[in-house]
């Protein structure tokens, strides 16, 4: 309830002509969670510091997992070699065809197996989907975790969405592509945008749209959480 009273104030609507607020969001963020069972290493990286997509974020202890694909991958060797065995039998008429076929299901079952464990052992290293920053330690170092738990929370603030109520009848705030300009609160700073994503229904209470503008910020200057008010006729 205090965030929904929150982001009302935030972004009451105001009269044609008044101040309009924004609020800055990253363009995109995650929550990370384990898709194995084991032990949690140490991050790579600290909060707030930069990393690229596909950089390995942490990792869990892949012991157990290494060891299942070393087994597997054993069986599936067997299984193989049986079957050769059985088809070079076949053509000479030493066995039956249900004994082939039979070698042919437990080679495919082994190297099912063996792509199962492969799949798992992967798991255990988490790399990020896409560039951007560590923002919040779900789960500590060292501690051990199950499928699905939340680790950690990321978020892209490369470029950042300016978030808005303006007033329905603004044809140049609710057309996707045109130019925003946002001040930002507390900096002696023009944030410049464009139009991203215009909300599909309107405020009828207060006559006013939700826009979502988009801002580079390559240089890392603005923050996630940052507000600031539109600027009209930049």
């Amino acid at each position: 309830m205090r965030w929904c009273a929150f982001f009302l104030l935030l972004f009451a609507a105001p009269a044609y002509g008044e101040a309009v607020k924004a609020v800055l969001f990253p363009f995109r963020e995650a929550v990370i969670a384990a898709r194995a069972e084991s032990t949690l290493l140490p991050y790579r990286f600290k909060l707030g510091e930069p990393f690229k997509a596909g950089e390995v974020l942490t990792a869990l202890d892949d012991s157990r997992y290494a060891l299942e694909v070393r087994r597997a991958t054993e069986q599936a060797d067997f299984a193989r070699a049986v079957f050769e065995d059985k088809k070079q039998l076949r053509a000479k008429n030493f066995t039956s065809d249900y004994e082939l076929k039979k070698a042919e299901f437990d080679l495919s079952v082994a190297e099912s197996s063996l792509a199962d464990a492969k799949l798992n052992l992967s798991y255990c290293i988490v790399k990020a989907p896409f560039a951007g920053k560590l923002a919040e330690i779900r789960t500590q170092e060292y501690e051990t975790v199950r499928p699905g738990q939340p680790l950690f929370r990321i978020i892209d603030d490369n470029r950042l969405l300016a978030v808005m109520n303006v007033p329905l009848n603004d044809a140049a705030l609710t057309t996707v592509g045109n130019p925003v300009v946002v001040s930002v609160s507390g900096m002696d700073r023009k944030a410049k945008g464009t139009v991203y994503e215009v909300a599909p229904q309107a405020d009828h209470r207060t006559g006013t749209v939700r826009i979502r503008v988009l801002i580079d910020n390559g240089d890392g200057k603005l923050r996630a959480g940052m507000t600031g008010e539109l600027i009209h006729d930049e």
